[in-house]
């Protein structure tokens, strides 16, 4: 699998995970020369797919980039360090360490370069404003908890309530017997919700996704409520059920990538108002650049499907981050040169 410690070791190769922006500033600064491979690593067991043949196919390809033997090395390193897990990878090296980030969330062709600077974006525009997830597959008695990381989901704890065959007053007609039923129910589905929070609080997550049967999910969402956190309700399967957490893993990635989406359209719209109005916001490569000369960039904006024309992106990007600036990288926003800026404030 990959690597859970930030730091691990493959040979003489130190090698990172890339998991937040903050690591891909970190590994910008790195100093160059960089090999940056995008690649799908395959699960065993698929045709013309042994690992030796793809290494060695690998650093021929590097070679003939004319990276040097020590970044060959270390990418090469890396390539065995990590699981095959079926989806791409963006492997990075310069000769004294190499990281990586697994690429999920859509499609990346793959890719190969040498250069000054490492070709990060793919992995900044896999990270940026990953809302972190918990998950929980409820019950009547209770609730199991999980924490979505990039690749897994991950069980944390489960939420344990009262059963009424443990409820000491089941004597009584059957309008008793629901009644007593009805509140026990009810104040299960408050204390998992009181639990959920807690821990979405504890963890810094912005997003519950429930799962489990119908009517006890149903009240564990009314008691969350939508102020604090975006809650979203999926039928992945019950407790207990083998396949459930999987399938919650799923519906927790897609809820992840829509509330990512959602974030990203309102700054485009609101990128689009400011240079409608000529005030807040610069298009095209030289004024954008002058105002990250200025410090005024409040947040980037590279055009996804124009990176390949634009030979400094990752500069670009680089600079702006070390600023503080946030950075979008999204496709058809319409910009000159595929480049723009939110800014902090007008030019003086």
């Amino acid at each position: 699998m990959a690597k859970n410690d930030d730091l691990s070791s493959s040979g003489t190769t130190n090698i990172v995970e890339l998991k937040t922006v903050a690591d891909i500033v970190d590994r910008y600064q790195c100093p160059g020369p960089h090999a940056t491979v995008v690649m799908r690593v395959m699960v065993p067991g698929v045709r013309g797919q042994d690992r030796k043949t793809r290494r060695h196919a690998l650093q021929n390809n590097l070679a003939h980039h004319d990276a040097d033997e020590a970044v060959i090395r270390n990418i090469g390193n890396t390539l065995e360090s990590l699981d095959p897990r079926g989806v791409h990878v963006l492997m990075t090296a310069n000769a004294q360490s190499a990281a990586f980030c697994w690429l999920t969330d859509h499609e990346v062709p793959a890719a190969t370069r040498v250069d000054s600077t490492p070709a990060l974006l793919p992995a900044l525009s896999e990270l940026s404003e990953r809302a972190p997830a918990i998950g929980a597959i409820i019950d009547h008695v209770g609730a199991d908890m999980f924490e979505l990381g990039h690749l897994e989901l991950v069980e944390v704890g489960s939420i344990e309530g009262d059963d009424l065959s443990t409820d000491r007053r089941i004597g009584g007609d059957q309008a008793g017997y629901q009644r007593r039923a009805e509140s026990i129910y009810e104040r299960n589905a408050g204390l998992i919700a009181k639990r959920l929070s807690e821990h979405a609080e504890r963890v810094k997550a912005k997003i519950i996704v429930l799962t489990g049967n119908d009517r006890e999910v149903a009240s564990v969402e009314h008691h969350l409520g939508h102020n604090q956190f975006a809650v979203s309700t999926v039928h992945a399967g019950a407790r207990h059920d083998e396949a459930a957490p999987d399938r919650l893993h799923e519906a927790a990635r897609d809820a992840t990538l829509t509330e990512r989406l959602r974030i990203w359209n309102e700054a485009v719209g609101r990128l689009a108002e400011e240079l409608g109005q000529h005030d807040l916001a610069v298009a095209g490569h030289d004024k954008t650049l002058e105002a990250i000369g200025e410090g005024r960039i409040r947040t980037l904006f590279l055009d996804l499907g124009m990176l390949d024309e634009m030979s400094d992106a990752d500069s670009i990007a680089r600079d702006a981050l070390l600023l503080g600036s946030d950075v979008v990288v999204a496709r058809d926003l319409g910009v000159a040169d595929g480049v723009a800026g939110l800014l902090r404030y007008k030019s003086t």
